[in-house]
């Protein structure tokens, strides 16, 4: 089982910590871990065992989705000492815990109820790091869930139309995801139209849209829970002069950083290849993010490509590129797509139409 193989690898890094045992509270990787869909766990990992802790709300879909767990029941109990007491009944003595994910009060509980021979120790980013590099079956699921919003762009593009408000357009978007097989939105979808499209992630509002506008839409889908992010500028109109250059600028810098992309090279340096070309045009200074983040269980799901990563892309990383410029009073311009690292390069997952396209 994929569980299995994620556990080994995590048993790895805990005996490189020297950990009898990992505490895992973040959601994301619960599931990760184990498979488990529910809303609130607690897996503990040690040696030799696997445990999930859950309440009675949960603990038949538990048992369905986590064969390879020990599920513990606890009720009329806050969580914090329910995972007390499985740890002192368990033959462990350093403890980890995931120091980002876990409040300073609900550390001390646990560590009021602890026996004082256990020793509780901060870790950070175990099982992110785990998660980073996807396995097959994970690919699988982002490619189904890129299909869906590809096929849902070109569903889009037949029937927006001006006079339609921002938040029509979003509400269109969502039910053809969802129409199309998505489980829901991967995240709220973004539609920003004229001067609006300057903020990066701007809400859809009551705003009309009007001729000769650029409209940006950002959206994804959320399959089997992994997500696909897709980022494409459309014009209600035949596009004048500034606003086919900045785009043109901006699928450039996309396709340039998108052939970088391979095993070996750092974030930062793909992350260049675009910012370095928008720069060379006059508009660095209109490009205010990073050029793309890793996307897996969640939609941003790491660093990936920015001025500051460090990371060093393997094989099996998705990674999003979406290089933006935007020029307030004006609007904005972004394309992105998700793209998979392979052994000899990239393959890109979201293949929907990138050429300017005009919605009269």
């Amino acid at each position: 089982m994929v569980e299995k193989t994620r556990i080994e690898r995590l048993r790895g890094l805990m005996a490189d910590n020297s950990l009898d045992a990992l505490l895992v509270t973040d959601i994301s990787n619960v599931f990760y871990l184990t498979g488990f869909t529910g809303s609130a766990a607690v897996v503990a990992v040690t040696k030799s065992n696997v445990y999930l802790l859950t309440d009675p709300r949960y603990t038949t879909q538990a048992l369905e989705q986590c064969p390879s767990s020990n599920i513990v029941e606890y009720a009329a109990k806050p969580t914090t000492v329910a995972v007390s007491e499985l740890l002192n009944d368990l033959p462990v003595n350093r403890v980890g815990y995931e120091a980002d994910q876990v409040s300073v009060s609900y550390y001390r509980t646990v560590r009021r109820h602890t026996k004082p021979s256990i020793s509780m120790r901060a870790t950070r980013g175990l099982v992110e790091s785990l998660r980073r590099v996807k396995d097959a079956d994970e690919i699988e699921i982002i490619q189904k869930a890129c299909e869906i919003a590809d096929a849902t762009f070109a569903s889009l593009i037949q029937n927006i139309s001006i006079g339609m408000t921002e938040k029509e357009v979003a509400l269109q978007v969502d039910t053809t995801l969802r129409r199309l097989g998505a489980d829901k939105e991967a995240f709220d979808t973004i539609a920003a139209s004229g001067p609006r499209a300057a903020s990066p992630h701007a809400s859809p509002t009551e705003a009309v849209l009007g001729p000769n506008m650029l409209l940006k839409l950002d959206f994804g889908a959320r399959y089997g829970n992994y997500n696909s992010d897709i980022t494409r500028t459309v014009c209600l109109g035949a596009p004048d002069e500034k606003q086919r250059e900045i785009y043109n600028i901006v699928l450039e810098a996309q396709i340039r950083a998108i052939e970088a992309i391979g095993p070996g090279k750092p974030g930062w340096e793909i992350d260049a290849v675009a910012r370095d070309y928008i720069a060379s045009k006059g508009y660095g200074d209109n490009f205010r993010h990073g050029l793309g983040h890793s996307i897996g269980i969640l939609v941003h799901d790491g660093q990936a490509l920015s001025q500051t990563s460090n990371i060093i892309l393997e094989p099996g990383m998705v990674v999003t590129v979406e290089p933006g410029i935007y020029v307030e009073g004006w609007g904005g311009v972004r394309i992105e797509d998700d793209v998979l690292v392979t052994d000899s390069g990239r393959s890109i997952l979201t293949r929907a139409d990138k050429q300017l396209i005009d919605i009269s």
